[in-house]
């Protein structure tokens, strides 16, 4: 049963209040152990009421460092709500190795969004975590939809293989990309380029317009030899200026188009199972990860592997194979060998 101050703080959050549902998601990404208690039970309402009502769109935006995702993400979602839509903004951060906090904070970079009170922008470390996501992203996403937010853009780490994490967690997935970078010639390459389901060229402005044009010539070429990874959808490319907002409303409204493609060709409470069943997944492994190696016994015999490479004195690969077969004897305690 929900505590009296969990309960409450969900009455707030629902209620529109952004403050309250600041301190709903300091909760869920709290480690201590009472603090992972109340927000299991706070996460749990939510997931109750979205299996009623889910109002939200789901858009991981990702790109490499400096095509202006921040910038874009600021410009579409205030055309949003300008349309009547609530957007909630997760931006994925790197973690700093000293503070273990975010070192871009974006919210200070998204001051319309950031100040908008249709408009929720949260900044996030993403820790060890990889695969674009963090820890506890998709738990934050939950909060965000059950509060009524009916857009919501993951802004991921960065740009590589490991976004199809971000892929399998969202209903769509968006690629920033800029003219004259030389990004457009990664268009023929497998990787991220085949799950986009929209491919933004930014910066489309100035003396870049027209290397914006090539680079959207180049990418829808390139896009021919992928298959669908959606039903009912072809992947899109456009051209924008973030800076300007021209080509800012086609974004929108091809993200429409795609909400519309995307509603009709699957059921969302389906696709959100198969969200949750591959977070479950992802999210045990990670705990199971940080448990077995935190073990003291593993601990102690990593303790002494490391020790024995700077001495010189380990066959690193015979190192491993025997912590991997102690690992086996903790979990399988009565078997011997099992695999």
């Amino acid at each position: 049963m929900m505590d009296q101050a969990t309960s409450l703080l969900l009455e707030k959050m629902l209620q529109g209040d952004r403050i309250a549902l600041g301190k709903a998601m300091t909760l869920v990404e709290s480690d201590r152990v009472s603090d992972r208690d109340s927000a299991i039970q706070l996460l749990a309402s939510c997931e109750r009421r979205l299996r009623e009502n889910d109002p939200s769109i789901r858009f991981a935006i990702s790109g490499a460092p400096g095509v202006g995702k921040s910038t874009f993400i600021e410009a579409l979602g205030l055309k949003a709500i300008s349309q009547g839509h609530k957007v909630g903004v997760m931006t994925i951060d790197p973690t700093s190795s000293i503070s273990h906090g975010s070192i871009l904070g974006d919210k200070s970079r998204m001051t319309g969004l950031a100040t908008s009170s249709s408009a929720f922008v949260r900044s996030s470390p993403a820790g060890t975590v990889l695969g674009g996501m963090g820890r506890r992203s998709h738990e934050v996403m939950t909060l965000l939809a059950a509060a009524g937010y009916d857009i919501i853009f993951i802004e991921t780490v960065g740009v590589g293989q490991s976004e199809h994490t971000a892929w399998q967690f969202t209903d769509g997935f968006i690629l920033v990309v800029q003219p004259g970078g030389g990004d457009e010639l990664q268009g023929i390459k497998r990787g991220i380029t085949e799950l986009a389901d929209i491919v933004i060229v930014n910066k489309a402005d100035g003396p870049l317009t027209d290397l914006a044009r090539l680079a959207k010539t180049q990418y829808q070429n390139a896009m021919h030899y992928f298959s669908s990874l959606r039903t009912n959808w072809t992947p899109k490319t456009l051209t924008c200026s973030a800076l300007t907002g021209h080509g800012i409303g086609e974004v929108l409204a091809t993200l429409q188009s795609y909400r519309e493609a995307f509603t009709a060709s699957t059921s969302l409470l389906e696709e959100r199972k198969k969200q949750k069943a591959f977070w479950l997944n992802w999210t045990l492994g990670i705990t199971a990860n940080q448990l077995m190696i935190n073990h003291p016994v593993i601990k102690d015999r990593m303790h002494a592997a490391l020790q024995e490479i700077q001495n010189d004195q380990s066959l690193v690969f015979q190192t491993a194979f025997d912590i991997e077969n102690l690992m086996r004897s903790i979990i399988y305690p009565d078997k011997k060998n099992a695999s």
